[in-house]
């Protein structure tokens, strides 16, 4: 029985897209006024929330301090600025991550706030992200996070106040080995505690002493959607708030990994690791890589749905595709080995696919375990050799002589021709998935058996000196997969995709 493909983005926690709109409202363009504010007011309050994690509600302290501007005319832009947001977890909160095997993580706070002015209001979303911290000191976890927030417009004079609403946190933890946890994300809805004070900022706005206040572009509202709560007397009086610049690109240790925005199946993650060769003694670092997913449909061999009862077993297979500047390999990577067994050798080292990747998962809910074995066609490319650093030639084409192998436990399969990746996911006996999966990312391990070189050296053949070097079988291979960005749908409230749809996830090498 085929099912039709579910996006991996649907398969994690999500809110509704109506959330999402509600949180962000975007407007017309803003025009700034001639008058700008006299002078700042610095602000900071403390609140108190109700954070619902997994085993139950805790409560977090947050502080919130901003610079406001101490006035502002009609129609001038008002941006917060220095918005830090300041979360305290307790004890108990802090175990629910550990349990997770996490033993740092950083955080994203999401902030709703309301904007006010005569009765007519609009709700921005504040960001912030907050480094990583250990989750080992008793006293809880403090995560101080920052970011840009939204600017606001008054249309009108009058008392403009922005009070904070709900909150999300996303966390981002880590294991001490490097890798990411399963879940690889956790979100926390909070809610503000009963009676709590939550304004933020109040700001007296005072008419423009020039040019009238900027009308909306035409054929667009002055308030865009309604947020629920929020209300609006006319479209001229509600205050009008616009996005901050757009998330950053990933770091420039990843190459570009911009996914498909049109196929709502595609996926688009990172991945690095380690390849323990055994001539060479070492292990050679596989550099971040881009990996682009269509994922295929979902077979459903079992289910079962009784009172108290869940039985679910799946299978998909995907496609996929390395993607370095446009070119199926990985980027090209340093390696060092002892050529004659003794000369310190230097090199650059490329992996090229000469098929697309096989994906094939099996998820099996009932028996608690899942298992994605992923084949790759993988060429071994040298080139940049130095000897003892002297410049060896071993001109452009020298490589192994067919894709690196392993022994493919399906027998019908084990052609010698393409490596196989296992990553495995189970269910512990606190019902908490763990380990890797496509739409999560996590560690994937295999063996490999490197084939002899050709193609290598100019005026003389070197091919037999890499391949005494290099080739022959039992090498580990270890990488580890980032949260992919599922970059053919919309809605990414996890913050796994830039704006342009690339992974926010870059993942760490594990050994």
């Amino acid at each position: 029985m085929t099912r039709t493909p579910v996006p991996a983005g649907r398969w994690r926690s999500v809110r509704s897209r109506g959330a999402v709109a509600a949180a962000t409202v975007v407007l017309a363009a803003i025009v700034p006024g001639a008058d700008v504010a006299l002078g700042d007011q610095r602000t900071s309050a403390e609140l108190g929330y109700t954070c619902a994690f997994p085993a139950g509600p805790h409560p977090v302290k947050v502080q919130v301090a901003a610079r406001f501007p101490a006035r502002a005319a009609t129609g001038a832009a008002i941006l917060p600025a220095e918005v830090t947001t300041s979360v305290t977890l307790p004890d108990a909160a802090v175990a629910e991550l550990t349990k997770l095997r996490a033993a740092t993580t950083g955080a994203t706070t999401r902030l709703t706030t309301e904007v006010a002015q005569n009765g007519a209001a609009a709700r921005a979303l504040w960001l912030g992200t907050a480094p990583s911290v250990p989750l080992t000191s008793p006293g809880g976890a403090v995560f101080r996070s920052t970011g840009d927030v939204p600017t606001i417009t008054a249309n009108s004079p009058g008392d403009l106040t922005v009070t904070a609403a709900g909150l999300t946190l996303e966390f981002r933890p880590v294991t001490t080995e490097g890798g990411a946890t399963d879940p690889a994300t956790l979100s926390v809805p909070c809610t503000p505690a009963p009676g709590a004070k939550a304004l933020l900022a109040t700001v007296p706005i005072g008419a423009a002493s020039s040019s009238p206040p900027p009308s909306p572009t035409p054929g667009t509202s002055a308030t865009g959607p309604a947020a629920p709560g929020a209300s609006h007397s006319t479209p001229e009086s509600a205050p009008r708030i616009a996005p901050p610049k757009a998330q950053a690109a990933p770091a420039a240790t990843a190459p570009k990994c911009q996914g498909d925005t049109a196929n709502p199946l595609a996926l688009a993650a990172y991945t690095t690791g380690y390849s323990n060769v055994t001539k060479m003694g070492g292990a050679s670092l596989i550099p971040v890589f881009c990996a682009k997913v269509v994922q295929g449909p979902n077979q459903l061999k079992r289910i079962e749905v009784r009172p108290g009862v869940f039985e679910l077993h799946l299978l998909q297979n995907s496609v996929g595709r390395l993607d370095y500047r446009g070119r199926a390999q990985t980027p090209p990577g340093p390696a060092t080995f002892l050529t004659f067994g003794f000369m310190p050798t230097t090199a650059t080292m490329t992996l090229e696919a000469k098929e697309p990747l096989s994906i094939e998962s099996d998820l099996n809910n009932t028996a608690g375990h899942g298992e994605t074995y992923i084949r790759a066609s993988l060429v071994l490319r040298i080139s940049d050799v130095r000897v003892n650093g002297t410049p060896l030639d071993v001109g452009p084409n020298c490589r192994t002589t067919g894709p690196v192998y392993s022994t493919d436990p399906d027998p019908a399969r084990n052609t010698k021709d393409h490596m196989v990746l296992l990553g495995e996911l189970k269910k512990g006996a606190d019902t908490v998935w763990r380990g890797y999966s496509l739409s999560r990312g996590g560690p994937l391990d295999g063996s490999v058996t490197i084939p002899p070189f050709t193609g290598c050296g100019v005026g003389e053949d070197l091919s037999p000196l890499f391949t005494a070097s290099v080739s022959g079988p039992a090498n580990t291979v270890k990488q580890n997969q980032g949260a992919p960005c599922a970059s053919g749908i919309e809605d990414d409230p996890a913050q796994l995709c830039t704006a342009d749809k690339q992974p926010t996830t870059i993942p760490t090498p594990l050994r």
